[in-house]
Order: C-alpha cells, then sequence, then structure tokens
C-alpha cells in the first residue's frame, strides 16, 4: 500500500480542505498546547461511546496508555447502551451546550450529525498527517465517507451474523443449520429446534423490530433501504412480508410472543438478550459481539451467516467511527488521540477487535497470533464472510433520520404482536412514518 495514502488518497477522493476546519474557526485553536508528550497544558478531553462494560475496560486500557505518552492531555470516556446513547448524546450533551469532544459515531446516524453541523472534517488532519492512515484499509476508510468526505475514522469493520446457543441446540438431535439456508428454511428449522429443546426455549428471536435484520431482508430482494436522495427506497410488500415473516414465527410458538420479546433485545447489551437470559437460541448480533456475549454466557456460543435472500444481502460495515466534535476546543489535542488508537501497538493491542475487525494493517499481522479463542472466531467468520461472495458493498448512506425509521419499525413491530394493529396496517404505517421521517430530517 502506498505510504502516502494518507495525503494522495484524500486529494483524489476530493474531499473538502483546509476551508472546511477555517469556517468552522477550529485551525489552531489549541495552537498554544500543542499534543505531544511534556508540553504546555492540561487538556481535557470527554469521549462518548455506546457499547458493554467490556468495551468500557478495554477503551480505558487505551486511554490510560495514551495519557502516560501524553500527561498534558486527560480524556474522560462516558458509555451508555445503543439505544439510550443517542437520547443521552442530545439531552446531556448538546442541549446544555458541552458537547463532547470525541463521539462514537455510527453509519446510521452520520448523515443527521453532518447536516447539523456536529461533526468536523477530519480531511486536513489526514492530509497533514496528524491523523496517519497510511496503514489504513482504503476500502474500509472510503465507506465510512459522507458526501465523499471523512467525518470520523471506522474502529473496525464487521458483518450481520446470527449467534446461538451452541450448547442448547448440540443436547437436540437437530444440530446447527447449514451454513447459506433460505428465511423460509430457516423458519422449519427453529420451528422443529424449539420443539427438540422443550424447556421452555424458543428456537427464534422476534427480530421484526430489528433494522438490521430488515436492512438484511430488504437487500436480499436486490433493493437498498434508502436511494441516493436520502429517500425511502423498500415498498409496500417489503414491509408486509417481513411483519407476516415474523407474525407466523410468533403464532407458531417458534419466536416468543410479544410479552416476553418486548422485554429483551432492547438495549444491545448481552445481559438484556433473549440468548443470554435463555429465552431463544437464536439471535442477530455484528460479529464484533461475539466477544461479550460469550462472556456474559454460561454456555457456548458460536456464530453462522444469517439466512439468506435471492440477491447479496451482507456488507461489511465500518462500525463505531471515532469522530471528532466540530465544538471542540482541542481539534489537535483530539487528533492526536485518534492518530494513537490507530498507530500505537499498545493501544491496538487493548483495543483488540471487540469493535470489529479494525483498519491499520499492523493491527490485525498483530493481533491474529495474540487473539483470544472467542476474539479469533470473530476474525474467522469476517475472513470467510469476506472471501465467500456472498456479501456486497453498500453504496447508499443512511440519511439522516435513518435511527428514527429504526425506532419505528420497532414501535410498529410491537404494536403487531400485542395484537394493536393488523399486519397490513403496521406496515402501511411503517411506510408512511418511515417516508415523513426522511422529509422532514
Amino acid at each position: 500500500m502506498d505510504d502516502m495514502y494518507g495525503r494522495r488518497q484524500v486529494l483524489k477522493a476530493g474531499l473538502g480542505g483546509l476551508a472546511a476546519l477555517t469556517t468552522l474557526g477550529l485551525v489552531g485553536c489549541d495552537a498554544p498546547t500543542t499534543t505531544q508528550a511534556g508540553t504546555q497544558g492540561p487538556i481535557t478531553l470527554q469521549m462518548t461511546f455506546w457499547g458493554s462494560t467490556t468495551r468500557d475496560a478495554l477503551t480505558k486500557q487505551a486511554i490510560n496508555l495514551f495519557q502516560k505518552s501524553h500527561p498534558n492531555i486527560t480524556v474522560h470516556a462516558q458509555f451508555k447502551d445503543f439505544n439510550s446513547y443517542w437520547t443521552w448524546l442530545d439531552k446531556d450533551f448538546y442541549a446544555k451546550g458541552n458537547p463532547p469532544d470525541l463521539i462514537q459515531m455510527d453509519m446510521r446516524y452520520l448523515s443527521q450529525f453532518v447536516r447539523q453541523q456536529k461533526l468536523l472534517d477530519m480531511t486536513q488532519m489526514i492530509y497533514n498527517q496528524a491523523i496517519d492512515l497510511s496503514d489504513y484499509d482504503p476500502s474500509l476508510l472510503a465507506s465510512s465517507k459522507a458526501n465523499n468526505t471523512i467525518y470520523g475514522i471506522p474502529m473496525g469493520g464487521n458483518y450481520q451474523s446470527w449467534l446461538y446457543d451452541k450448547t442448547a441446540v448440540g443436547n437436540t438431535t437437530l444440530g446447527p443449520p447449514p451454513s447459506g439456508v433460505t428465511w423460509d428454511e430457516f423458519a422449519s428449522y427453529t420451528t422443529e429446534l424449539t420443539k427438540a429443546l422443550g424447556n421452555g426455549m424458543f428456537g427464534f428471536w422476534d427480530g421484526s423490530g430489528d433494522i438490521a435484520s430488515f436492512e438484511l431482508w430488504v437487500r436480499g430482494r436486490g433493493k437498498e433501504l434508502y436511494d441516493r436522495d436520502g429517500n425511502v427506497a423498500f415498498e409496500l410488500d417489503d414491509v408486509v412480508s417481513w411483519y407476516n415473516y415474523w407474525d407466523k414465527l410468533r403464532k407458531s410458538g417458534t419466536s416468543p410472543p410479544m410479552n416476553i420479546t418486548s422485554k429483551y433485545d432492547i438495549s444491545g447489551q448481552p445481559q438484556d438478550s433473549s440468548l443470554i437470559n435463555g429465552k431463544t437460541a437464536f439471535l442477530m448480533a455484528w460479529s464484533n459481539q461475539f466477544e461479550a456475549y460469550q462472556k456474559a454466557s454460561k454456555h457456548t456460543l458460536d456464530v453462522i451467516t444469517p439466512p439468506r435472500g435471492p440477491k447479496p444481502d451482507m456488507y461489511l460495515k465500518a462500525s463505531m467511527l471515532l469522530s471528532i466534535s466540530a465544538a471542540t476546543k482541542y481539534p489537535q489535542a483530539a487528533a492526536s488521540f485518534v492518530n494513537f488508537l490507530n498507530n500505537d501497538p499498545g493501544a491496538l493491542k487493548a483495543l483488540g477487535v471487540e469493535r470489529g475487525v479494525p483498519g491499520p494493517a499492523q493491527a490485525r499481522q498483530m493481533l491474529s497470533p495474540q487473539l483470544s479463542p472467542n476474539q479469533l472466531r470473530s476474525l474467522v467468520y469476517v475472513n470467510s464472510v469476506s472471501a465467500s461472495g456472498i456479501a456486497s458493498v453498500k453504496q447508499v448512506l443512511d440519511p439522516p433520520g435513518a435511527g428514527k425509521i429504526g425506532d419505528t419499525l420497532r414501535k410498529v413491530s410491537q404494536d403487531i404482536g400485542f395484537g394493536r394493529t393488523t399486519v397490513t396496517d403496521g406496515a402501511q404505517s411503517l411506510l408512511k412514518q418511515a417516508k415523513q421521517i426522511v422529509a422532514q430530517s
């Protein structure tokens, strides 16, 4: 790879330049205090992220290493579960006029934050190699752009996956399903699995309210959730067939009734999941989450690819971008922290693959021999999917309001599950609300 990727590729991509930083009034605003160890200070950076206690512990290890080599800079990190995170950011930081300096960002919310001018254009920092990405996977970086501009560095890449209780499934005569089954074949399998388990455990969770799983469904039909203009691209038939699929599984007893489902799999934390609580044998999660789920489980877990549609549906997601706030007083110090996480061997070892397969080549080479069995399982899964040809690149960035559409999908799924509306009416309501959300965002 060209060791000047950070300079040359950014220019080729036509990314914004120094003007974007100047417009925001951020160039050099922490210039009196440089970001190297032993310089004047002190500087305190606030960082927010979502995740589990496992992620929190690993992140703090990396922060401690950074602070040892940058004694003038203190990083205070706070985390929440994914679903609470975005409301928490709005109410506890932005509404109070004190946004964090470093923000863990998701691709589904990136356009919204960019439109609201909450994120710093990192182009000039990459061009000047204040953030050195000469060792970084260019395809992963390219998949994280908004308006052909970089507003965050992916901390890893992940694929969608089905986690399952290998111990419970192994106690039946069925065994795990073969790779590459269709959605209907998987429904039949989990129906038989529920009967074979016979201990009150359901074969399949209820994924009707999960936007990541719905996206697989839509992409498997050869579509995307949104078009390049930010409009809703899925159609009524996609939604009706989706809700019908899960409605049948609930009624057959393969998936839990909604009074059980509504209590689990909301926060994204393993301890809140139906899988870890012994309610279901299968659950959708991102590949990097395997380690945290296995740590939380008393049983042995494993991972397989999700059911497939007629068209390639999976994609490598640029996961958990680390972005710099447009309002930070210390852009240089924040950049030094981002650079440290992507280039320091100690930081790369500390973070491991918990946020996904890392972008820096040295990280993948260095980590492979020393990964724990659970971490290695995630890496092997990602590598196998990448080599299989069953994934396709996601070309369309989620528009502002995409997060709200995910919330609406879940709310309507609960209305259907509780009998407050029919599948057809619920599907029509979702489509109508989704179009209103993108129009108003």
